[in-house]
């Protein structure tokens, strides 16, 4: 392996590590997973004043997956590859 494939190894390798220390800030012990019980209790409460789960969740998601995109893109630009400049939806996905 030359040192610019090890360089480009070593940069993917360092998202890679970047995308797996987020599950890192959100134990279990601090944020239990919730129950089917706690999430329509949250539904009925958020749906009483007019707002959905569904948007609080597609926002969180969202938020995940255009960071992890970031991580991605910045790991690929430094490596010398030109990431695809594309916004798929899960549509074009299949």
């Amino acid at each position: 392996m030359t040192e610019a494939e090890q360089d480009r190894m070593d940069r993917m390798e360092e998202a890679l590590h970047r995308v797996a220390s987020w599950e890192e800030a959100y134990p279990l012990s601090v944020f239990p997973e919730p129950t089917a019980d706690y999430y329509q209790d949250a539904r009925e409460v958020l749906e009483a004043n007019g707002m959905t789960l569904d948007r609080i969740a597609a926002a969180s998601m969202r938020h995940v997956v255009t960071q992890i995109a970031h991580i991605a893109r910045t790991a690929l630009e430094r490596s010398g590859q030109t990431p695809p400049d594309v916004h798929n939806s899960p549509d074009d996905m299949t």
